[in-house]
């Protein structure tokens, strides 16, 4: 990654002027008309305004202006949309669908991530400390951990340590994660501080809380609270003490909808409409498991997550299927699957996952605040509310209904119901049932961010989703199981061959895509 990783972040400087329409041509813009000194545009934050939001906008790349970033679809529509069980690409045979995985797709998460997030928080970080804006700096961290943990989850060792590095060599996964608690706790201790005095920052960039420190410090919290338990299995302790921690900083964490990290451009509307919708030929279509349980559940929020066929029901497509002919597939008369209209906003983190978070954390017997039953009920009631559905109490109550088996409405793709979990918590259950019940709900109120769906499912192994129709990996992904990482781009082979090997090393494994990664330690079968 040595030419790669530079290339990146030459090209970091260009992007800005892509990614962030207000620092086009920043210098001149600065310079000659505005007419302020460097001292005044740090003053003002000007100087990083533009950083700020650069940052923002490669947490989860989205549409930009008047038009759509292909990275995303790519990013994520191709891959972990497709691994978590959402979606399912509709456009050929023996792909990422049927765990064939693509290296023109999944590479584009690196790639890009070291371009964008990585470059930007250099280009911000030389900024904020010539200017001695640390509280700023504080938060180019927190976006820094928001989008690179992606980036972790998706391959594992990663260059974080070493980046920018001659060496450029990887670090090991949970050498990683100590890292990103460090730069959480770090930050955080910063940010309480100006939350604390009632200070702004950056407000006049800020394009998802508006400078709200307050806000920041409770994103922060949920972040590291949503860390801490991507690594319970592997480390037990740290996340309990990095969870507890959260929970008890002075500001909290998320716990209203008006608290979600959301970026709301105008004129922006989340990629999943476009590539559905306006795209005269859509590639990729509703899941089969998300129609075995939105539509076994008879899920109030069905229709808003989705459009019905013109049968007025939901039709997914199961993955892996290798149809004579996908017309069918792609015409809307069958299915189509699409957010709503109205959901054009990009929602890092809620506050259902959150519950559903200290749901988990109370059913361990960590202190949370309240019970694993209380939190449950909450992330649905937060979830319908997100969505604008009603019925949450009916829904919450419901004891009997139970995911539905997949019936292709085009050809015999079918597939039997993959569980038989209920909705109602019961105390009566085993914690294995419950833990399926919380992760179940938090898979449904997270559509579609798919980059923690997809970790939380290789992490939990639920909620447990439909198989694809033929696996087309010969062997190195299991059927049931699952695509558990994305091996590294076949550029960093060549590129960076010391620190592709570095990692390799790291990952205690082949570089493909059944190995699993650190953090996915809880065993299979329970």
């Amino acid at each position: 990654m040595k030419q790669n990783f530079f290339k990146y972040m030459l090209a970091a400087a260009a992007a800005l002027a892509v990614l962030a329409g207000c620092t086009k041509n920043f210098e001149n813009l600065a310079k000659n008309v505005y007419g302020v000194s460097d001292e005044q545009m740090a003053q003002d934050g000007l100087a990083l305004g533009g950083m700020l939001q650069q940052l923002e906008r490669s947490v989860i790349i989205y549409r930009y202006g008047t038009w759509l970033d292909s990275d995303y679809q790519i990013m994520y529509n191709l891959c972990a949309e497709t691994w978590c069980g959402y979606m399912a690409p509709t456009l050929g045979d023996g792909h990422n669908a049927g765990w064939d995985v693509n290296d023109g797709w999944h590479r584009r998460m690196f790639t890009v991530k070291y371009q964008y997030a990585m470059g930007g928080y250099t280009n911000f970080e030389k900024s904020a400390l010539e200017y001695g804006m640390e509280n700023e700096l504080a938060l180019a961290k927190v976006l820094k951990v928001a989008s690179m943990h992606q980036v972790a989850d998706y391959y594992g060792p990663i260059a974080y340590s070493h980046t920018g590095d001659l060496s450029n060599l990887y670090d090991p996964l949970d050498q990683v994660y100590l890292q990103f608690f460090d730069e959480l706790d770090e930050s955080i201790e910063t940010l309480e501080k100006v939350a604390a005095s009632g200070a702004k920052l950056l407000e006049d960039y800020d394009l998802v809380y508006g400078g709200d420190a307050v806000k920041w410090v409770q994103f922060a919290n949920s972040l590291r609270l949503r860390l801490a338990m991507r690594v319970s299995y592997a480390d037990p302790g740290l996340a309990r003490e990095e969870a507890e921690k959260s929970i008890a900083s002075p500001f909290g964490v998320v716990v209203a909808n008006s608290g979600n990290a959301v970026i709301a451009e105008a004129g922006v509307r989340h990629p999943i409409y476009t590539i559905n919708v306006e795209f005269n030929d859509a590639d990729t279509q509703m899941g089969a498991s998300l129609d075995s349980y939105l539509n076994g559940y008879n899920d109030p929020r069905m229709f808003l997550i989705a459009k019905p066929a013109a049968d007025g029901k939901l039709h997914g497509v199961r993955p892996g299927i290798s149809p004579s002919s996908w017309t069918n597939y792609k015409n809307t008369a069958a299915k189509v699957s699409a957010p709503n209209a109205s959901i054009y906003k990009i929602c890092w983190l809620n506050a259902a996952e959150v519950a559903f978070l200290r749901a988990e954390g109370a059913l361990k017997g960590w202190n949370m605040g309240g019970t694993a039953q209380e939190f449950y009920e909450q992330g649905i009631k937060l979830s319908f509310e997100e969505w604008g559905a009603d019925g949450a109490a009916a829904y919450i109550a419901n004891t009997s209904a139970k995911p539905a088996d997949f019936r292709d409405n085009v050809a015999r793709a079918h597939a039997s119901a993959p569980s038989q979990v209920t909705i109602a918590w019961s105390n009566a259950d085993s914690d294995e049932k419950k833990l399926e019940k919380i992760a179940t709900q938090k898979w449904i109120a997270l559509f579609p961010n798919s980059c923690e769906a997809w970790a939380e499912y290789r992490r939990l192994h639920y909620p447990v989703l439909i198989a694809p129709a033929n696996n087309f990996s010969n062997g190195v992904v299991n059927t049931e199981q699952g695509i558990r990482r994305v091996p590294y781009p076949v550029s960093e082979q060549t590129d960076n061959p010391e620190g592709y090997a570095s990692g390799v090393a790291a990952l205690g494994g082949a570089d493909n895509a059944g190995v699993r990664l650190w953090w996915d330690a809880k065993p299979f079968n329970n």
